[in-house]
């Protein structure tokens, strides 16, 4: 194996690190190491600023290292999507990408409340078949957040490489995962303890996201009955529908596929009572990748794939 060869990806949870050691062979992908470590405190938007918590990040990620190759030098890193601003708009078929970058200026005008230069912004502009209009995503991050997360790493043994958002990177992996079952359309839905992010795919190709509020009806989601949620769940899929169709084309979902931490697995029971013509079912994100594990990585793998779901997507 070579450092060349050789990717690890790391997602940043509410209470947990996350850490994937990948190998690139022949142009195949091959599990080398999983890795689960819980934090000794919460990560969400109220420690970026806390200094005293960058020694204890970098101090587990360095105690981490033990399980991974000699040689990994550097890291790809997701957090949570709600860490930033988010906006999808459908552009006009056949724009530029000096057009593009004007157009994105031009709403981030609209939606920041604070100075454009306090942002780092990154975009998609992905081209839908059979579309009226093409879609651009993106994603405005506080430089802030940006720097809080590469102190962790310049006080370890790791350089950051890369730093996305859970959204993006699960859906990377879901193109891997299910590489003949995305034609027409999916949802893509990921459970976190923020709450529950939705995204729906054409074609596999991202075309509109969203979240349930932690708060549903004055209750955490995650206290709620599956049915209730279940129906929260089905509600806001139609209203991503009914944007697709109005943004893009007419569409039929034809499957909801979950992931992350589904700690109810009743939920799919219910919606898949709600929406009876759309398959709903857990992603096994691992099913098309060679593994040389250990058992306790295995043991991850076979009892809580789905949870690793965008941390995969930082090595694919």
């Amino acid at each position: 194996m070579t450092s060349e060869s050789i990717k690890l990806g790391i997602s940043f949870e509410h209470d947990a690190m996350r850490f994937i050691e990948a190998e690139e062979w022949n142009g195949k992908l091959n599990l080398t190491s999983i890795v689960h470590v819980p934090l000794p405190k919460t990560f969400d938007f109220t420690v970026i600023g806390d200094h005293d918590y960058v020694p204890q990040m970098s101090a587990l990620l360095d105690s981490s290292l033990d399980n991974f190759s000699g040689i990994i030098s550097s890291a790809r890193l997701c957090i949570d999507r709600r860490f930033a601003l988010k906006k999808t708009v459908p552009v006009d078929k056949g724009l530029s990408q000096e057009e593009v970058r004007k157009h994105i200026e031009w709403e981030l005008e609209q939606l920041l409340i604070a100075p454009r230069d306090e942002f780092n912004v990154d975009y998609e502009h992905a081209i839908l078949a059979n579309s009226k209009k093409d879609v651009v995503v993106f994603a405005a991050l506080r430089k802030a957040i940006v720097n809080y997360m590469q102190d962790i790493f310049r006080k370890s043994r790791l350089r950051l490489e890369a730093l996305d958002l859970d959204l993006f990177a699960s859906i990377r992996a879901l193109k891997l995962a299910e590489p003949d079952d995305l034609k027409g359309a999916s949802a893509l839905i990921e459970f976190s303890h923020s709450g529950v992010g939705m995204a729906i795919l054409l074609d596999g190709i991202y075309a509109a996201s969203t979240e349930l509020p932690t708060q549903i009806n004055n209750e955490r989601f995650d206290t709620l009955t599956a049915e209730s949620l279940a129906a929260a769940m089905n509600e806001e899929l139609r209203r991503l529908v009914e944007n697709v169709e109005e943004n893009f084309r007419a569409i039929e979902l034809e499957r909801a596929l979950f992931c992350g931490n589904v700690k109810n697995r009743a939920i799919l029971e219910e919606l898949q009572k709600l929406s009876p013509s759309v398959a709903v079912r857990l992603v096994e994100p691992f099913n098309h990748v060679h593994k040389q594990l250990n058992v306790e990585a295995q043991m991850l793998i076979d009892n809580q794939g789905e949870r690793f779901m965008s941390c995969f997507g930082m090595v694919v």
